[in-house]
């Protein structure tokens, strides 16, 4: 192993090894995870019978997404789920994320080490956590993580497998793998309108690029297939979640809906202004992870290069941008006919899906500089080496962020448990007018309110199975008298 090889190698681990404290940390503060608001509903409304049965009244009278309720249900089947599915998320999702880029280097014939496909998975999910605008409604509160993260991960694991089957010497029978994969695909479509739009656009621009540019027939036949199963499962989906039944209850009838051309007008310009703000508000954390992937996929091209510059590779420039702003642009397409910009949770799939574009658009970046005679001058390396070295201490920087949560959530979470055996205690005793201290929501999520007759008291007094909870105002100087600290 010559030194160049033992330099990168160092810099890929050195990487894994930020990026993993910062998604340690996210993961850990899953632990102060509590139930707010729309949790006491939909655990309301899996209790009220069997799954299948709860989902269908779910989807008839109050929303049109119909397969949460399972994905709730399975979480519900263990104690304390709140505390660990988060950081279960991040791991499935480095899984998920890791074994496609895997795949996909079997696909292209790519001499990548697994430490590599590792990095770049977490790269991906750490600067898409860290530049989302409230992380905590999709990470940690479950009626948003289970519609805009949950169908992000199964998704990967989906892609993985159909790309794992393509690559598969066996002869395999499309016809037990195609309604397989309809199915998963319905199920994962049924989960989130805004990422289903996003997973067809996906779809769609894949299977046409395999059409057109798959010269091996056997190749293209099982992914054109297995594409196709995909496609047609969240498809199906999507008219599902459109004609529900629950969506007229949804709909404010002094609004018409907007055509055709109005959707389209709204997705263009809420895009623009998506990226326009992404960029402006948070400048350094983009910078940064330019600069690690361009930097190290400068050292990559010039230690592993046989070969000059490919230049069909000036393509990535101007298709990626292009595709790019299709892709948030279908995500932003359901916000769009609701005739509202999308809300902080629902651009978290665009924060995906622009971090995955630049990363794309770095590497090759830094595969053309790679290519430049200026890398036969020692000091241009040296400059490179610098760069990757500074841009990679960038996430131990990171972890600032979530750490700055830390005290308030934990003690939240303390007074959270303690009012709950408050709630007990008051039931064991037979009172069925709760009267507890009030607690401050967060990130925007509205903890229980001052009136009974608020819609997540009213939720949460069946859920404890009493008559009314109503919530009272503490005063600093009182908070000792209710809480141990």
């Amino acid at each position: 192993m010559t030194n160049t090889t033992k330099t990168f190698n160092f810099l890929i681990w050195f990487g894994i090894a930020g990026t993993s404290a910062v998604l340690i940390t996210y993961a850990y503060l899953g632990i102060f995870t509590r139930y707010m608001a729309d949790d006491y509903c939909l655990l309301v409304s899996l209790y009220s019978a069997d799954v299948f049965t709860a989902s269908w009244n779910k989807y008839l009278f109050t929303s049109n997404r119909f397969s949460n309720l399972f994905i709730i249900g399975f979480w519900e089947l263990f104690p304390q789920n709140t505390a660990f599915v988060p950081a279960l998320h991040i791991i499935l999702w480095i899984l998920g994320l890791s074994w496609l880029f895997y795949e996909l280097k079997r696909f292209f014939k790519l001499h990548l080490n697994f430490s590599i496909l590792l990095l770049l998975a977490e790269l991906i999910i750490l600067f898409t956590f860290y530049t989302a605008p409230n992380v905590f409604q999709v990470l940690y509160w479950r009626p948003g993580q289970v519609t805009y993260l949950t169908p992000l991960v199964l998704f990967s694991f989906a892609s993985a497998w159909l790309v794992s089957l393509v690559n598969s010497q066996a002869q395999r029978n499309l016809k037990l793998y195609i309604p397989l994969f309809v199915l998963i695909s319905f199920f994962i479509g049924g989960l989130s309108e805004t990422i289903n739009t996003f997973h067809l656009s996906l779809l769609s621009l894949v299977a046409v690029t395999v059409f057109v540019f798959e010269t091996s027939q056997r190749r293209k036949k099982i992914a054109l297939a297995l594409l196709l199963s995909l496609f047609a499962g969240t498809f199906s989906a999507l008219l599902a979640m459109f004609f529900a039944p629950a969506n007229a209850l949804r709909i404010n009838p002094e609004n018409s809906s907007p055509n055709l051309f109005e959707v389209i007008s709204r997705s263009w310009e809420y895009t623009y202004a998506f990226l326009l703000g992404a960029f402006k508000a948070l400048p350094t954390p983009y910078l940064a992870f330019i600069a690690i992937t361009v930097s190290l996929a400068y050292l990559f091209f010039l230690k592993n290069q046989t070969a000059k510059w490919n230049r069909q590779f000036a393509w990535v420039f101007l298709f990626v941008p292009i595709l790019t702003y299709l892709l948030i642009f279908a995500t932003f397409a359901p916000s769009a006919y609701g005739q509202s910009y999308p809300v902080e949770r629902v651009r978290f799939a665009g924060h995906f899906i622009l971090t995955c574009s630049l990363i794309s658009l770095s590497v090759c970046f830094g595969y053309y500089l790679s290519s430049l005679k200026i890398s036969a001058l020692k000091f241009t390396n040296t400059i490179a080496l610098l760069l990757a070295i500074t841009a990679l201490l960038y996430p131990f920087w990171m972890i600032r962020q979530p750490l700055q949560t830390y005290e308030f959530r934990r003690l939240w979470a303390k007074h959270w448990d303690e009012r709950q055996t408050m709630i007990y205690t008051a039931t064991q005793n037979g009172e069925t007018d709760i009267f507890i201290p009030a607690l401050d929501g967060y990130e925007g999520t509205k903890e229980l309110d001052a009136f009974p007759t608020f819609w997540a008291n009213q939720c949460a007094a069946q859920y404890y199975g009493v008559k009314s909870i109503t919530t009272f105002s503490l005063e600093e100087e009182n908070v000792l008298d209710f809480f141990s600290e």
